[in-house]
């Protein structure tokens, strides 16, 4: 069993709740959706320790898998990439790992791309290296590297950050965004539809199905689908 979980923004008390939660439930893996707000700098991270402990005192557990958000430390996530060789999979912590931009996996039998990121609108208030990453927003290449893998390997499921503009989630103008305005040409332009589209980012819990696909908001502080 999967849950899709929402922006957790470093919160331990919502992530140890949901954790439990899964156990009682029988879900083998939860897939958070970015903002998740683990090893940022200066900090001795709750979320990190949690699953420390959980290891230490061999605790059963899901997987959990993050796609990463804006609000999460990209200089981090790419350090760890690169110190274990550029896995699709980055171990953050035990039992803990971020999905990289494009990265498609098999969860219980379904097929799944993780495409990380999106802009901050709050930037301004926030300081690069410390809080705010330039990162947050995918590069070319990982935008090319998720477009061709949503096409060639037509993945049934994408977990992403943010969602294409196709989808009403807020009266912003989200087409002056670089995220959401290249998923949405990503997805003009190719011909794979996804059977479902989960993200977080907006948090709000809610569904749309649009032109065959479910897209679904996975709220946030402890919300899942």
């Amino acid at each position: 069993m999967i849950w899709y979980v929402g922006d957790i923004h470093g919160r331990v008390d919502d992530l140890a709740k949901l954790d439990q939660a899964a156990v009682k439930a029988g879900v083998d893996t939860i897939v958070q959706v970015g903002d998740f707000g683990i090893l940022w700098p200066g900090t001795q991270c709750s979320i990190a320790k949690y699953f420390q402990k959980r290891a230490r005192q061999n605790r059963p557990g899901p997987r959990w898998l993050t796609c990463g958000g804006n609000h999460d430390n990209w200089d981090k996530f790419f350090e760890l990439a690169a110190e274990q060789g550029e896995p699709d999979l980055v171990e953050l912590a035990p039992g803990c790992h971020y999905v990289q931009r494009g990265s498609v996996c098999e969860i219980d039998g379904i097929s799944h791309i993780f495409f990380g990121g999106a802009e901050s609108i709050d930037k301004h208030h926030r300081t690069e290296g410390k809080s705010w990453w330039k990162e947050e927003t995918p590069s070319y290449g990982e935008f090319y590297t998720f477009a061709t893998n949503l096409e060639d390997k037509a993945p049934e499921v994408v977990v992403t950050h943010e969602a294409p503009t196709r989808v009403p989630v807020c009266k912003d103008d989200r087409d002056a965004a670089p995220t959401p305005r290249n998923l949405e040409n990503i997805l003009k332009v190719g011909e794979h539809k996804p059977a479902r589209w989960y993200f977080g980012h907006h948090h709000i819990l809610d569904e749309w199905d649009i032109s065959g696909t479910k897209f679904y908001c996975c709220g946030f502080h402890g919300e899942h689908k």
